[in-house]
């Protein structure tokens, strides 16, 4: 690569590639992409002794690397010698697709729990090493930025993690945030309609996500998905496909509902396999055949599964003795949003209520279409902010109501006041669905950040009533 020294390295050893100058610790080095002065200085107030910029800066008071190549190579360069010095003890597994990418990566991480292998989960719930959220200074992204994986790598070596699971956002891979690091099994799930105004469109979304072929040795997709088929056909890499018709590895052949949970019934290479779970809905019943895909695709016994769980905001039960069914999910696309009120519908004996709304600043298209889907299976819909950024959330309901029959709409723009409405006016035998926000516990209003949970609301829902609530704490990986 093309550099210049400015300073004397001798001596000098290198520890951590850090790009992020609040968790620079003495001894670090300091990659600056954005060459801003107060990043640098601020990095220098924590310790580190080197800096790599683009360009020079001048009384820099520690030695600078000018590396005016693209920084992506220098990410390449320190993705091969991760893999080559730690990743290589490490089987990881990358799960990208529009829906389900949490879900199938809790759902193998207990799998692999359950067959006695240490796992570190990465994804839009943070870093869990073995079940336990790994309470390190890492930044709260679906995929984590670039330096940040490495020093997850790291760290699963020093303390003897076998798999790493990660999820793989069509953004964190159009911005190279796995560098070149390889993936033993990348997982491609579905594509829907999101994030499309960042991509520019459908074609451009989609082959963001495709950058994760060229670092995988072995495909696990859903054979069920038009634009998974595809992939599998241009990438010639060994594949493992699962689906819900015969001549797949992976069969999901039935859904069985027990008194309180649900068994789904698999046929994996000819061999029978059961899976039991509280929640139910294809969708979940296919996102365990992924999971199971990847088990096959690792060389790992698919045969004795014990129960697994959703990981928080997924189809999340809020338990109460007021007798409503209350649920918590993190959909926030048409897709996601028709898979969980489908599975709704399919069992629901009385009123379905639906909170819901669309985050400003993004993908205005889909508005629409999530008011059909609300309108096609709610009772109810209850039309509410979920981060209006920028945008005026009468503007975004707007847009949503278009699709939606006029009987079944009720407007509210405080979210807050939305749940609450719900919840008041569901009775004994009910369901009230809250979509869109799941885990999170922030709402964006133009530039501010608010603490906001759609659990916390319900609790406190049922608090003020004096109604005991029953929390179950459930495992996310």
């Amino acid at each position: 690569m093309e550099y210049k020294i400015f300073g004397d390295l001798s001596g000098l050893t290198i520890d951590r590639f850090i790009d992020h100058s609040k968790q620079i610790q003495i001894g670090d080095v300091f990659v600056s992409e954005s060459n801003n002065r107060a990043y640098i200085e601020e990095a220098i107030q924590n310790g580190a002794k080197i800096v790599i910029t683009k360009y020079y800066v001048s009384d820099c008071s520690i030695p600078q690397i000018v590396l005016p190549s693209d920084m992506c190579l220098l990410q390449d360069k320190i993705a091969y010698l991760t893999h080559k010095m730690y990743g290589q003890k490490i089987k990881t597994v990358g799960i990208t697709g529009t829906n389900g990418k949490t879900t199938v990566a809790s759902f193998t991480g207990q799998l692999l729990m359950q067959q006695n292998k240490s796992v570190c989960v990465v994804g839009t719930l943070g870093v869990f090493v073995n079940g336990n959220k790994l309470e390190k200074q890492f930044r709260s992204n679906t995929t984590l930025p670039f330096y940040d994986f490495i020093q997850v790598v790291r760290y699963c070596y020093e303390h003897d993690v076998e798999y790493i699971v990660l999820e793989a956002s069509s953004q964190g891979l159009l911005d190279n945030r796995l560098g070149s690091y390889p993936m033993d099994i990348a997982v491609f799930l579905n594509i829907g309609k999101d994030h499309l105004e960042f991509h520019g469109g459908m074609v451009p979304y989609k082959k963001s996500k495709e950058l994760l072929i060229p670092l995988a040795k072995q495909l696990v997709i859903n054979n069920s998905d038009e634009w998974c088929r595809s992939v599998a056909q241009k990438s010639y890499i060994p594949t493992i496909r699962f689906g819900d018709r015969e001549g797949n590895d992976v069969v999901f052949k039935r859904e069985k509902h027990l008194d309180e949970n649900v068994k789904y019934e698999y046929d994996v290479n000819g061999r029978q396999t059961e899976v039991t779970m509280r929640n139910s809905g294809y969708h979940n019943g296919m996102n365990l055949a992924a999971a199971i895909g990847v088990l096959l695709g690792l060389g790992i016994s698919c045969e004795s599964i014990k129960p697994v769980s959703l990981p928080a905001g997924r189809l999340q039960r809020v338990e109460n003795k007021m007798g409503i069914e209350v649920l918590i999910d993190y959909a926030h696309t048409p897709d996601a949003l028709e898979a969980c009120l489908s599975s709704i519908y399919s069992y629901a004996k009385h009123n379905i209520y639906v909170v819901f709304g669309c985050g400003g600043n993004r993908d205005k298209q889909k508005r629409k279409s999530m008011g059909e889907v609300a309108s096609k299976y709610a009772t109810k819909a209850i039309v509410t902010s979920d981060n209006p950024r920028n945008e005026k959330p009468e503007a975004i309901i707007a847009d949503i109501v278009q699709g939606m029959v006029p009987s079944k709409v009720i407007v509210e723009i405080n979210r807050r006041k939305a749940i609450e409405l719900a919840l008041a006016t569901a009775k004994v035998g009910d369901v009230v669905l809250v979509a869109g926000k799941g885990h999170e516990k922030e709402q964006i209003i133009k530039d501010v950040v608010l603490p906001f949970s759609d659990v916390e609301v319900v609790h406190s829902y049922f608090k003020e009533l004096d109604v005991v609530v029953i929390t179950k704490n459930d495992p996310v990986a």
